[in-house]
């Protein structure tokens, strides 16, 4: 498995998202002549397909103080969970290559 030790995931809620990348570009000047945005676009995260929640993973290193209180603030609100590399991993998995579904149940036999 790829070290995911340098980011932190998150799922989030479609109906929110783009309140975060709102702050995230507000915050960060974006867009400017180099960057276009602070975070992907909501169509480009991996989406479950139960919930329609985004799987969002993000560098440590892009998460400063103010965006710790941002994050607990969506946390509480239910606009977003922060999940485990692993979690990340078995989601990321199951999306990109789901399960087989199961054959249906063979019909009774006539009596």
């Amino acid at each position: 498995m790829p070290d995911f030790s340098t980011h932190r995931f998150f799922r989030v809620d479609p109906a929110h998202y783009s309140t975060y990348t709102d702050y995230v570009n507000e915050s960060r000047g974006y867009p400017n002549e180099h960057t276009l945005r602070g975070l992907p676009l909501f169509a480009w995260l991996l989406q479950e397909p139960t919930t329609g929640w985004g799987l969002c993973p993000i560098g440590k290193w892009r998460i400063d103080d103010e965006d710790e209180v941002v994050i607990a603030q969506a946390i509480a609100a239910g606009a977003a969970t922060e999940i485990s590399a692993e979690q990340y991993v078995a989601e990321r998995n199951a999306i990109l290559d789901p399960p087989e579904p199961e054959p249906p149940e063979p019909p009774d036999p006539p009596i």
